[in-house]
């Protein structure tokens, strides 16, 4: 199938970090300037973080700039043929719209906009590296109002801190909302299993690492847990050497849930749709197992 025919798909995008979750075009058109030689492969999250810090974070100062992020993103998976968006909102954004409460509102306001044409459950993203004390006061506000469909945690792949976050986890599996966390991209198959049963995790952000270990791989299985993958990601970061060689055909093979996901599509330039194709094209997975997948991740929400 061609890309054309993979965007008339109903299809999810459950791992799209929503600041960074436009083509890089609207993001150019938007900021007014360019980022030289973008985007290009990367070594690493560490050049990635730095062309965050230096162009895109400090272009991002008011709530219309998240607001503005927030709609590009949205209006991009739109484009694609993305019928539900999992968008993940950083919740730093709430120093930029003055207080949790605007913050809320903002994000509520996006979703209004756009909810005859895909649907949008916004996810609470958290930083390992932004300040604990204000994620501890401002995450179970933001849990508490419903707006919340999911919560993920990301930054560096390690168990160091994670017991800082154990009871924003815990009141997110009280409220009923989806635990996610990123893992398992740069780190061992180890890692998954720990973040998996520390938090208690629903679905894992990445996860690849996984395929490491025949018997994290049936753990995942036994507990009926999705991967959210994002192979343009994985390739473009160096996490994996090509498609080809990408392990969601294990996972697929193996009979582990999956889903293909943006992460940044600003940073990737793959769709979901132009991802599948490339996998397609690659020998990685068949044009039947996209369609199934399709088909069981939509059927996942009803």
């Amino acid at each position: 199938m061609s890309v054309s025919e993979y965007i008339g798909l109903p299809k999810i995008d459950a791992h799209n970090h929503l600041n960074l979750g436009m083509r890089y075009a609207s993001y150019a058109a938007w900021a007014g300037f360019y980022i030289p030689d973008f985007p290009r492969k990367l070594n690493g999250l560490g050049e990635m973080h730095e062309i965050i810090g230096q162009y895109t974070r400090p272009r991002t100062k008011t709530a219309k700039d998240v607001n503005d992020l927030l709609v590009l993103s949205v209006q991009d998976a739109i484009a694609d043929g993305v019928a539900i968006l999992e968008g993940s909102v950083d919740i730093g954004f709430v120093n930029h719209c003055g207080g949790v409460d605007q913050f809320l509102n903002l994000v509520q306001g996006v979703k209004d906009k756009y909810q005859n044409r895909i649907d949008f459950r916004p996810e609470l993203g958290m930083g390992k590296t932004f300040g604990i004390e204000k994620i501890k006061e401002w995450a179970p506000v933001c849990l508490e109002s419903g707006i919340f469909k999911s919560i993920d945690l990301y930054g560096p792949e390690v168990e160091e801190g994670i017991e800082d976050f154990k009871d924003i986890y815990e009141l997110a599996g009280k409220l009923g909302i989806k635990k996610k966390a990123h893992v398992g991209e740069f780190s061992d198959a180890k890692s998954v299993r720990t973040f998996v049963e520390f938090f208690e995790l629903d679905e894992i952000q990445h996860g690849i690492g996984a395929i490491q270990d025949d018997s994290v791989v049936q753990f995942i299985k036994d507990r009926n847990l999705r991967l959210n993958i994002t192979p343009a990601s994985n390739i473009m970061l160096g996490a994996v050497k090509s498609y080809e060689e990408h392990p969601i055909k294990k996972f697929v093979q193996a009979g582990i849930r999956v889903s293909i996901c943006t992460d940044d599509l600003m940073f990737f330039n793959k769709s979901v749709s132009e991802q599948c194709e490339d996998l397609v094209k690659n020998g990685t997975l068949t044009d039947q197992q996209i369609k199934d997948i399709f088909a069981s991740n939509i059927a996942d929400y009803k």
